[in-house]
């Protein structure tokens, strides 16, 4: 009898010796956990900083607009800076080609908007990120029905160019974006190839600045008119685009710039970018 409760008491001392530093450990790390939450609780509570999804988002994309003379355009998304960038691209522009040179249009023409927006990247020293083409009916159906903008040609065309058009009394013409087509047609008309360039991103910025809130629309429109359109961007890239868009329209603080890259005039109507100009996409691009 004394031999087995002197058994029993023995297993029940070793359990225990083997059990209570268990437990100990257990409540120890227990303790830990708690501890460390309730500290990042009230970090986030003191901070009170929360990341809105796409306000750390940037990129790049080389538009192509599809017709006849094909238009480029590099647009810029840089959601910590609070910016749009729309810069204007001639069609006749030159790029490196593995062959000597071609142009922006002539390389979209043969080869695509892909390998476009490569040959631009070996020019400049950094590619687009994504490219888009799309035909100016496809671009102008992503905008609400009834959006209208206004935009001041005096400092686009000089006194000559306004008054030839029609606009010198008045240089401020209205448009939607199923007459932004035309209307850059009509104002290109006898202008060089840069100054078009920079009459189509100012059309471009006018809609935007003017109708911020239906920028994260435009992505959505941008998906439904996906059988319609040539690009890289995937599903999760205009997922992300479209959140960048939604927190670049609620900043205060957006800017929307548009620019033409530096560049001089070559022999047969084609275009070269300055030291200057490659500096300034560079800029871009990075």
């Amino acid at each position: 009898m004394r031999s087995r409760a002197a058994l029993f008491w023995s297993s029940l001392g070793l359990t225990l010796l083997l059990i209570l530093p268990l437990i100990g450990a257990v409540t120890y790390f227990s303790a830990q956990r708690s501890a460390q939450e309730r500290v990042r609780q009230a970090n986030t509570v003191t901070s009170g900083v929360t990341v809105e999804p796409g306000a750390q988002f940037t990129a790049t994309v080389l538009v192509v607009v599809q017709q006849e003379e094909p238009g480029f355009v590099l647009l810029r998304l840089d959601a910590p800076a609070a910016s749009l960038t729309l810069c204007g691209l001639p069609s006749s522009l030159r790029v490196n080609a593995p062959s000597g040179t071609t142009t922006l249009a002539d390389c979209s023409q043969s080869a695509g908007p892909a390998r476009a927006a490569q040959l631009l990247g070996q020019t400049v020293g950094a590619a687009p990120q994504f490219y888009l083409a799309a035909t100016p009916a496809c671009l102008a159906g992503l905008w609400e029905q009834g959006t209208a903008a206004r935009l001041d040609t005096s400092a686009l065309l000089d006194a000559d160019a306004r008054r030839d058009k029609g606009l010198s009394g008045d240089p401020v013409v209205e448009f939607g974006p199923e007459d932004a087509a035309s209307l850059l047609a009509q104002l290109s008309l006898g202008q060089n190839a840069p100054a078009a360039a920079r009459l189509r991103v100012s059309i471009w910025s006018a809609l935007l600045r003017q109708n911020p809130a239906q920028m994260p629309e435009l992505i959505g429109g941008l998906r439904a008119a996906s059988a319609r359109t040539l690009t890289d961007l995937r599903a999760q890239d205009l997922n992300t685009v479209e959140q960048t868009m939604e927190y670049l329209c609620a900043s205060p603080s957006l800017t929307i710039t548009a620019a033409v890259p530096s560049m001089t005039s070559c022999p047969g109507q084609e275009w070269e970018l300055t030291q200057e100009g490659t500096e300034q996409l560079l800029e871009i691009l990075q």
